[in-house]
């Protein structure tokens, strides 16, 4: 950028030219552009249009609060997903192997999730601690209100009644052990909305793209240790069709993982439980402090 080149020139140009690029290459139309314009503008009769940044704020994010760890592929390092709205600070601490705090008539099917925090040179980090959140089975966050889910001035239309829901339920900070391996019990995640009204601009975009309206299953997680840059991040379930298509943009292959029904009784009456289970193995890969010195 020369100085007298403002950046909004700069940006504005390089923009320019890629949306030029797509209607080349597409042969896009006028009134297909006309078409792009009316829908801007019913999305801001709707009161959508602040709320239409979650089609791009990923990508915004990752080259500011993911810029630590940005090109996962050159390491190994665990992929960077946005924090959201729904985590709370404060969550209980607890060894491993743990069992999230939760109810007792805790809707779900179980889940143990294990694994290892190692370095991206592949040695393991002891003590690490894995902060984990994730919504319940009906789709609630606990400790949360639906106005809590406010961005950008705006508050989708997430209902999230989580009275008398304990605070911290399925929330907890993890250590793992001398080995740098960790290992929780929880259920499997319900499902959480983007927000999108019934009939709204933004669902008609997302029906008309053939993408699916809500998340991905995920549980939440950051990542910390002396020593090493804090990952904040999330699990994704294989078979899940959400994550073959979501309007959040893409979901990295290598943070869907795969899970197996173990239905041994001495198996699961080992870990505590009275039915089978489900098994996900997840390693988180940090990179070192002195990279980023």
């Amino acid at each position: 950028m020369s100085e007298s080149e403002t950046r909004l020139q700069v940006v504005f140009a390089d923009l320019r030219r890629a949306i030029d690029d797509v209607i080349l290459k597409h042969e896009v139309t006028m009134e297909e552009l006309l078409a792009a314009v009316r829908w801007i503008r019913q999305a801001a009769d709707a009161g959508e249009l602040e709320l239409a940044t979650i089609l791009f704020a990923k990508a915004v994010l990752k080259h500011s609060e993911g810029a630590t760890y940005a090109h996962p592929e050159t390491d190994g390092a665990s992929n960077w997903e946005m924090e959201g709205p729904a985590y709370l600070a404060g969550a209980p601490l607890l060894d491993s192997p743990a069992v999230l705090p939760m109810r007792p008539d805790e809707a779900g099917e179980p889940l143990i999730v294990s694994g290892t925090v190692r370095s991206t040179t592949g040695d393991p980090v002891p003590g690490a601690i894995v902060d984990v959140w994730q919504i319940d089975a009906d789709d609630v966050y606990s400790g949360l209100t639906t106005a809590d889910f406010a961005m950008l001035g705006i508050t989708p239309d997430i209902p999230n009644d989580a009275t008398g829901i304990p605070t911290y339920n399925l929330r907890a900070k993890i250590v793992a052990d001398s080995d740098g391996h960790y290992e929780f019990r929880t259920i499997m995640p319900g499902v959480e909305s983007f927000g999108f009204k019934p009939g709204s601009p933004l669902e008609a975009l997302t029906q008309a793209l053939r993408l699916e309206g809500d998340r991905p299953l995920h549980i939440h997680a950051i990542v910390s240790a002396d020593g090493f840059l804090p990952l904040t991040t999330q699990i994704y379930f294989d078979g899940d069709p959400r994550v073959e298509g979501t309007i959040e943009g893409h979901i990295p292959p290598a943070a869907v993982k795969t899970t197996t029904r173990q239905d041994d009784p001495g198996d699961f009456r080992a870990h505590g439980l009275d039915q089978p289970y489900r098994a996900l193995t997840y390693d988180y890969v940090l990179r070192p402090q002195s990279l980023h010195d």
